[in-house]
């Protein structure tokens, strides 16, 4: 079982089971006083579905957030036979202590062969280090409660979120699937399934959430957090795609009521587990997705991004920031260096600098902090990231909300495509990717205190993160794809449009070599 710290293993032991598959699905769990990060891994120079999906849970393991052990054999693999229920694919699901004190995991599996048909599989911990795993051969066994006959669509049926439920007494299961009838857009809901011995489990009639707004959530989880129950889930289709919370104040029964998205669609199927020593945080897990260059289409799976740390505030809400012990493995506090302060005012126009001495001291791998305070009314204002004499690039847009501490955050292409007719008439077609010119957007992000008007950002090759005040992320691939990539092209510059902002505190710190 190869180890090594996060440091030198970064980005292929962390991020990528190897340097020809893709990391996806993250499914943590502490046992024994350990991490252990499950999550699936695409087949080795694969690239679309169905190949890609015919993935194997990979493992790594640590103590700490730093340093990581990958285990060289997949903790499970797809089924050899075609008629075995996972033949295509060990997908997402979760693992859970069981009442013989043993790990056990329930997986979805998946077979082309029956229709695309998605099923429960349970596997069980060989020893109780969780050193292997025997998984069985068929599905769980399932038992319809009264009125739960044709409840749910036969299709999408996966990623399921076990856990003990303490004060029933039983152990939960929550699944990712459809309403039989509705409006077919919108009839994506959560089941509610029960066991008393994690072996035959009751379907309940009542899904445990229907928001009847989305296709079908995935990679569901439920957890506590101080007096709050909070539900977690991913969307792949806007509105509000990526890794979303809700919150219920009455108990896991819910209702779970809307309160929040972590991130885009980028940082994808996030889970969670409980931070060890710190029982008032979680630690998540997400992916970054990777992007074909061929076609320009983006890809299932990509780079495990650096785990995050989430808490709840007073009220409810919860917080997003890097795990500092993981981010300052990567990034050494001893390699971080000061920028100067600046003001930046612009009366009509805008105003940019850009910050040259990161691109040459760094290339491509270092962390960028600032914090920001408007000086007067300002249009908008942020940070501008791998951007050519011609402004094509990506730029983080801040823009203030008139009579408030809040402000919209974007993560934003430049150039935007235009319309069909000024596309013709100029000749300049560009591509029109699927999450818009705003690649990621939250709207009404609090900032009423210096503490979040500070942006963190992560940036290791292609990938990009952007904490903003500890409220939201925006995670995106920054990838150009060309023919013609112009040389001179600035790493990271600021931006003020019409209005006045000081920027303080700017440091950079260059990843470790």
């Amino acid at each position: 079982m190869p180890s090594s710290s996060i440091t030198r293993s970064f980005p292929q032991l962390y991020s990528r089971p190897s340097t020809s598959q893709a990391a996806a699905d993250a499914i943590p769990f502490v046992h024994n006083s350990t991490y252990h990060l499950f999550h699936l891994s695409t087949p080795p120079n694969t690239v679309h579905h169905p190949p890609r999906l015919r993935s194997t849970w990979s493992r790594l393991r640590s103590q700490d957030l730093v340093s990581w052990e990958r285990d060289d054999k997949p903790a499970l693999s797809p089924g050899a036979s075609t008629n075995a229920p996972d033949a295509d694919g060990a997908w997402t699901g979760s693992a859970v202590t069981g009442p013989d004190g043993r790990l056990h995991i329930f997986y979805t599996g998946y077979n082309l062969a029956a229709a695309g048909r998605q099923v429960i599989i349970h596997a069980i911990a060989d020893d109780a280090d969780a050193s292997t795993f025997t998984k069985s051969t068929k599905s769980i066994d399932i038992v319809q409660a009264p009125g739960a006959q044709g409840v749910f669509e036969d299709i999408d049926f996966r990623d399921p979120y076990v856990f003990h439920n303490s004060a029933e007494g039983c152990y939960w299961m929550l699944v990712a699937t459809r309403l039989e009838a509705g409006p077919y857009w919108t009839r994506g809901c959560l089941a509610l399934l029960t066991s008393e011995d994690l072996q035959t489990w009751t379907l309940n009639a009542e899904p445990l959430h229907a928001p009847n707004d989305l296709f079908c959530p995935e990679c569901p989880e439920l957890w506590q957090l101080g007096d709050y129950w909070y539900l977690v889930y991913s969307r792949f289709s806007s509105p509000g795609s990526g890794t979303i919370w809700k919150v219920s104040t009455n108990g896991p029964r819910g209702p779970f009521r809307a309160a929040g998205r972590f991130d885009g669609r980028r940082w994808y199927a996030a889970k969670s587990c409980a931070k060890i020593g710190d029982p008032e945080k979680r630690v998540f897990f997400g992916w970054t997705g990777d992007k074909c260059k061929e076609d320009g289409k983006w890809l299932w799976g990509g780079s495990m991004a650096l785990p995050r740390a989430v808490s709840a505030g007073a009220d409810g809400r919860l917080m997003i920031e890097p795990v500092d012990e993981a981010v300052n493995a990567v990034f050494p506090p001893t390699q971080s260096q000061k920028l100067e302060a600046c003001k930046m005012q612009a009366v009509g126009t805008m105003q940019m600098k850009w910050l040259d001495e990161v691109k040459t001291a760094t290339e491509g791998r270092y962390k960028f902090e600032a914090e920001f305070k408007m000086l007067s009314e300002t249009s908008s204002f942020g940070l501008l990231f791998r951007t050519d004499a011609d402004m094509h690039g990506h730029q983080l847009r801040l823009v203030p909300l008139r009579g408030t501490d809040a402000v919209s955050v974007a993560l934003t292409v430049c150039p935007p495509p235009l319309d069909d007719f000024w596309a013709d008439q100029y000749k300049l077609y560009i591509p029109r990717g699927v999450d818009g010119p705003d690649v990621v957007r939250h709207d009404y992000v609090e900032m009423a205190t210096e503490e979040h008007r500070k942006l963190t950002v992560l940036v290791m090759g292609e990938t990009l993160e952007v904490f903003v005040g500890g409220r939201v992320v925006l995670s995106y691939r920054l990838q150009d794809n060309r023919d013609d990539v112009p040389k001179d092209i600035h790493e990271l510059g600021l931006f003020v449009d019409d209005g006045e902002v000081e920027f303080s505190n700017l440091r950079y710190t260059e990843a470790y070599s």
